[in-house]
């Protein structure tokens, strides 16, 4: 059933708009003479940056830029930024959520994601797995994004030793109407409205956004594999916000907020696919007080999955079900306080403490014999601070440090036979627990003739997530089993970077990094025989078994480059890459893996576009992509070749109105995200075409 027939999606918009309705009288009603002077540095606070939100991004997007790219979803325009990647080749339109974890610069050997991604300083990081629901954030809501390193990233902790991708909303009290619609190719319609109201004195404010999503999507299977039991990958997605803001004295600002959202796809046969359901509260209080600013924040998070798994016979015309989790719920609560003080001179501080509590767990039938539970609770909680000094308008140096502690309890795995109940296995996992530090020196430095440089090292962790522990899955016949042993990855880190710009119109910038990581969560293929038959059982023909493990070391390094060039004010040329090499340095425990690459990590991404603007009203656009080849196994054996993509398109603005009409890989490119072990290969989207405007009112 399509969601946006379903009653829970109607159900939610007649609500909000009668809440709205009903906010209208609230607005309206007297502001007890106040007005606003300033508002506290909300957005400074959220990021937990330093004076003014200074630090040398990777990139970083403004509104006009999200106007100007009009994404679908967010990770598409994201993904034009060489470091940014999902785990494959695909926009989280079309792919499996749970490989919508993000690696910058390829940190990642699996899908879990080694980069915390925030919105107004909440988490959004799925709370069970990590990944993130990207068609979830309407760009008409976002006031910027900014991808920053890690050297930034040490006061977050757990999640983000590779950075943060920062997303900030639109200030609460900024009167705006938008209506955003679009339609293009495999049946893709979307839209969404954004309204937010506020009375005369900027005191009060409301804002509600709607957002729905449909497309037929395409085969993932390419014509010369593909069986009659072979679907499209259809997706339906709706969701909204609803904020309030209020502004009880002078530079104090309550913020509460709820927000829904809901996705069902398919996966490409009549019997596999995976929906989620998601509600989150949040109150954040920001306010200032003889010279600090501060910002409280406290939030509840709330996750139901499914996701139905199936084996299919060699000629794809008969599939059975394999993994029925037809109950992945999972919750979080968490709460932080910040507080920054910056008084003009040489020296900031930022500091805080913040806690998260998660819970989740899988229920699923394995087949038609056995039925499972495994899951677990996790508790961090944890203290940072931030000392910034600026000896001149041309130096900074920045520290930072935290300090987590962690506890994994209530770990289980209990299987009982579906046809008698009898209890089959009962694993009942020890309570764990450990202190992970965290910390990061950044010192930029201007030197003559417009040239900036930055050095940096740090080093920060990642507590592996409930589904690492505790929920296996499968590809097709590849089997990756749970570990709930796994430890914590911790990330030692450097990087060095320099900015030219030795005329105007003319930007040249280049980063090398390098990560060392220990403990390294990936996929390790099983291959002793004994081994195979104690996790697994039976694989099935052609499919492939492994399991959630540490590697005890590997690496990534680089280099990052980027160029700008305007020959005249009407035209930008844009052309950014990334090389990069991944390995498994040190792996006694399966030496197979000792100098492989990670999987789905190319060596050579390069991103070239051009930008027209003919007139005021009117531009075009072009863009090229190439991605090298790249593995999709830890033993590198199963080989995915490269590929090339272009895309163009031309915007034309109407009074209030922006419309976008583009093409992305232009030349119907076969671009191959994956390859099972029976050697089916999985492909991205072919040519799409997409229509789009946004109104302004």
């Amino acid at each position: 059933m399509s969601l946006f027939t379903s009653p829970a999606a109607s159900s939610y918009s007649s609500g909000t708009v009668v809440a709205a309705l009903l906010l209208t009288a609230w607005l309206a009603s007297p502001a007890c003479g106040q007005t606003v002077e300033e508002l506290p540095e909300v957005v400074v606070l959220a990021e937990r940056t330093g004076t003014s939100g200074v630090g040398a991004a990777l990139v970083e997007w403004d509104r006009e830029a999200l106007l100007k790219e009009a994404p679908r979803t967010v990770d598409e325009m994201l993904a034009r930024e060489p470091s940014f990647s999902l785990y494959r080749r695909q926009s989280s339109m079309f792919g499996n959520p749970t490989s919508a974890g993000v690696s910058l610069r390829n940190t990642g050997a699996t899908a879990a994601s080694r980069t915390l991604v925030l919105l107004d300083g909440i988490p959004q990081n799925d709370p069970f797995g990590g990944w993130v629901y990207w068609a979830r954030y309407d760009p008409a809501t976002l006031d910027s994004i900014r991808i920053v390193p890690f050297a930034q990233s040490a006061v977050w902790g757990n999640q983000s030793p590779a950075g943060v991708v920062h997303m900030s909303s639109h200030s609460p009290f900024e009167e705006r109407h938008t209506i955003r619609a679009g339609g293009g190719s495999q049946g893709t319609l979307s839209g969404s409205m954004v309204h937010v109201m506020s009375n005369a004195e900027k005191t009060r404010a409301v804002s509600f956004s709607a957002f729905g999503l449909h497309t037929d999507g395409f085969y993932a299977v390419p014509p010369e594999q593909r069986g009659p039991i072979d679907r499209k990958l259809v997706t339906d997605v709706v969701g909204g916000d609803l904020k309030f803001a209020w502004v009880p004295a002078t530079g104090l600002l309550v913020e509460p907020m709820v927000s829904y959202y809901k996705e069902e796809r398919g996966n490409g046969t009549p019997l596999t696919g995976n929906s989620t359901e998601a509600l989150d509260f949040a109150l954040r209080i920001t306010g200032e007080m003889d010279g600090w600013s501060w910002q409280a924040l406290a939030y509840h998070q709330r996750r139901e999955f499914e996701s139905v798994f199936s084996s299919l016979d060699p000629a794809r015309t008969m599939e059975t079900v394999a993994l029925n989790q037809y109950d992945v719920p999972s919750r979080s609560t968490g709460g932080a306080l910040t507080v920054k003080r910056d008084d003009g001179g040489h020296w900031s501080f930022t500091g805080g403490a913040d806690a998260r509590a998660i819970s989740g767990a899988t229920h699923e039938d394995v087949g038609t014999f056995r039925r499972r539970e495994a899951g677990g609770e996790q508790a961090m909680a944890g203290i940072f601070g931030l000392l910034e000094y600026r000896p001149d308008y041309l130096t900074r140096l920045a520290v930072s440090a935290r300090l987590d502690g962690w506890r994994l309890t209530d770990g289980r795995r209990i299987e009982t036979s579906l046809a008698n109940g009898a209890l089959l296995r009962e694993d009942i996992q020890p309570d764990r627990n450990g202190i992970e530090p965290s910390a990061s020196l950044e010192l930029s430095r201007t030197l003559p003739q417009n040239v900036e440089t930055r050095l940096s090292a740090g080093t920060s962790y990642r507590l592996p997530s409930l589904n690492e522990l505790h929920r296996p899955f499968r590809v097709r016949n590849d089997i990756v089993e749970a570990n709930p042993g796994l430890d914590p990855e911790r990330f030692f880190s450097l990087e060095g970077g320099v900015t030219w710009k030795p005329v105007e119109n003319f930007t040249l910038s280049a980063a090398v990094f390098h990560h060392w990581i220990s403990d390294a969560i990936a996929n390790v293929p099983v291959t002793d025989p004994a081994e195979i038959a104690e996790i697994f059982g039976v694989i099935p023909p052609g499919g492939t078994g492994a399991q959630r493990r540490n590697v005890d070391q590997a690496r990534v390094y680089g280099i990052e480059a980027g160029m700008e060039w305007l020959p005249v004010e009407e035209v930008t040329f844009d052309l950014r890459g990334l090389w990069s090499q991944t390995e498994f340095s040190e792996s006694p425990d399966q030496p197979l893996l000792k100098g492989k690459p990670f999987p789905q990590a190319p060596e050579l991404r390069l991103i070239a576009s051009g930008e027209w603007r003919a007139t005021e009203r009117l531009g075009f656009f072009a863009g090229w992509e190439y991605g090298s080849s790249q593995f999709d196994d830890a033993l590198a054996q199963r080989a995915i070749p490269d590929y090339h993509s272009v895309r163009v398109g031309a915007s034309w603005r109407v009074k209030n109105a922006v419309f976008q009409v583009r093409v992305e890989n232009l030349f119907n490119e076969q671009i191959q995200t994956g390859l099972s072990g029976d050697g089916i290969r999985t492909v991205a989207a072919p040519r799409s075409l997409w229509l789009g405007v946004e109104w302004r009112f």
